[in-house]
């Protein structure tokens, strides 16, 4: 008789335990899967129009440029990740000269956003793999901050310069074939 009152008071203690638990992920839950903000929404739409502008609808191997833009508030404005489909040029060289170029192309009028702080920008590009495999891959990747954006005149920047002026600049080595 003694072991069941013990084991009764035992479930009694962590049934509120578990039912707080459950509430709180329920509510944290529920904050994270809250829509985006009508604020994000139209800057996600001006910056689409800016990049299609600038760069057209699809890549000269017909896919759609934009593959995703998603924007994130900071404590002074809002942060901006671009993933793009990429163009071939004639050659390597040739189409990674190309990404330098319509990254430039597109910084200068999305610099002009005054809430726009970091800009991250990332091709895609068809990649073969093992057993000549080809899937869609990010092969050049960077970030320029407000500061440094601020500090340019995009019109004299040579888009060869764009890796030692951009932060966290990586490229994949199908690019230096």
């Amino acid at each position: 008789m003694a072991n069941m009152q013990k084991k009764k008071s035992g479930l009694s203690f962590t049934w509120p335990w578990v039912l707080g638990l459950v509430l709180i992920l329920l509510v944290v839950g529920g904050w994270m899967l809250k829509p985006e903000s009508e604020e994000a929404k139209n800057l996600t739409a001006r910056l689409q129009i800016t990049v299609i502008e600038e760069l057209g609808e699809k890549s000269n191997m017909d896919k759609e440029r934009i593959v995703d833009i998603s924007v994130y508030q900071v404590s002074s404005g809002w942060d901006a990740e671009f993933i793009l489909n990429a163009d071939k040029g004639f050659t390597t060289i040739s189409t990674k000269q190309l990404m330098w170029q319509q990254a430039i192309a597109i910084l200068a009028p999305l610099s002009e956003f005054g809430e726009l702080k970091d800009i991250s920008i990332s091709w895609v590009y068809p990649v073969a793999g093992p057993n000549d495999k080809v899937t869609d891959q990010s092969v050049m990747s960077f970030r320029l901050d407000k500061t440094t954006r601020d500090q340019l005149i995009w019109e004299n920047v040579e888009p060869s310069l764009l890796p030692d002026i951009a932060f966290d600049y990586k490229e994949h080595s199908v690019l230096n074939e």
